[in-house]
């Protein structure tokens, strides 16, 4: 893995209100938070932030915990490791994540005691919510929001719908993206369990262009390509009703598939993936070819160029 070197960033008393938010926070209660930047991307040293809102000891078992749950692999494309030596000179992976990131493991802290940290996190988590934090998190994870900010349910799904709205989607599709996101959910947890070894990030989007590929024939950086997107969008949020239809439903019939099953081999489990996907591809080729639309991006279906699925 390419080695970026950090940078330590020590904030001047005046607020620079062009830095993004973490380091915002950082400067507001006074401690250094490194970054590395990476294909346009800032990703933020996790260890210096918990250090800084609570404290060593908290942040390293923080991390511990993080670690042993396969939090980071599960998060794979939002985290970036920078390999650093220690006092001793021993080389370690230090993990390094998105914003966002850093925001859903902020807001889901629980800390008691008389630490810094229940003064900091709680200052903190209100600064997210009021900077619009909390918002997107209502947005990307709404299954998960209601414990961490007290909203009635009812609120925090019109929320939730409200904001796809000012985006331009419509009720049919706002209904799919998030059915599609509780499949996804239970598709990665089927195959975490039927499969007897450990599991990376990277294994898991293998995983998920094994669905793209069985279905559209095309992995989701091809399809990004296609649909002019930047290798961090999110494809999901910019494709089709009927594209995330059918990817609900193949990750919905793997994850019962899989489910099955235990003990298996990676290969066997992307195998099964592949087959369900295939299945499903055959009817999603066919309506694409009825319809006259890609299905996977939503652009008019030419006879030569735009694959909608067909081998």
């Amino acid at each position: 893995m390419t080695e970026f070197s950090t940078n330590a960033v020590t904030f001047p008393n005046s607020t620079d209100h062009k830095l993004p938010l973490p380091l915002l926070i950082a400067q507001d209660l006074q401690f250094s938070l490194r970054t590395v930047e990476r294909n346009g991307q800032l990703y933020y040293r996790l260890q210096d932030w918990l250090v800084g809102v609570v404290d060593e000891p908290f942040a390293i078992q923080k991390i511990r915990t993080l670690r042993r749950s396969y939090y980071f692999a599960a998060h794979a494309d939002a985290v970036y490791l920078v390999h650093e030596q220690d006092a001793k000179k021993r080389t370690q992976a230090i993990e390094h994540v998105t914003d966002k990131l850093l925001y859903a493991i902020t807001q889901d802290l629980r800390v008691t005691g008389k630490r810094r940290d229940t003064t900091a996190v709680l200052t903190i988590k209100d600064y997210l919510a009021r900077a619009g934090a909390f918002t997107d998190r209502l947005r990307r994870e709404p299954d998960k929001v209601f414990d961490l900010i007290g909203v009635d349910p009812d609120d925090a799904l019109n929320a939730v719908i409200e904001a796809y709205r000012k985006r331009g989607k419509d009720d049919r599709w706002i209904a799919a993206r998030l059915m599609g996101k509780i499949k996804r959910q239970r598709f990665l947890g089927a195959l975490k369990a039927a499969v007897a070894s450990y599991l990376s990030g990277r294994q898991y989007a293998a995983a998920t262009d094994q669905i793209y590929q069985g279905l559209w024939r095309r992995t989701s950086a091809e399809l990004k390509k296609e649909m002019e997107l930047s290798a961090r969008a999110n494809l999901r949020d910019n494709q089709p009703f009927l594209a995330l239809t059918y990817q609900g439903l193949a990750e919905e019939v793997a994850a019962q598939k899989l489910a099955d099953r235990d003990r298996l081999s990676w290969y066997e489990a992307l195998l099964i993936i592949r087959q369900v996907a295939n299945l499903i591809g055959v009817q999603a080729a066919a309506t694409s070819q009825f319809l006259k639309v890609d299905i996977a991006t939503g652009k008019p279906l030419l006879t030569e160029g735009v694959k909608a699925g067909v081998a």
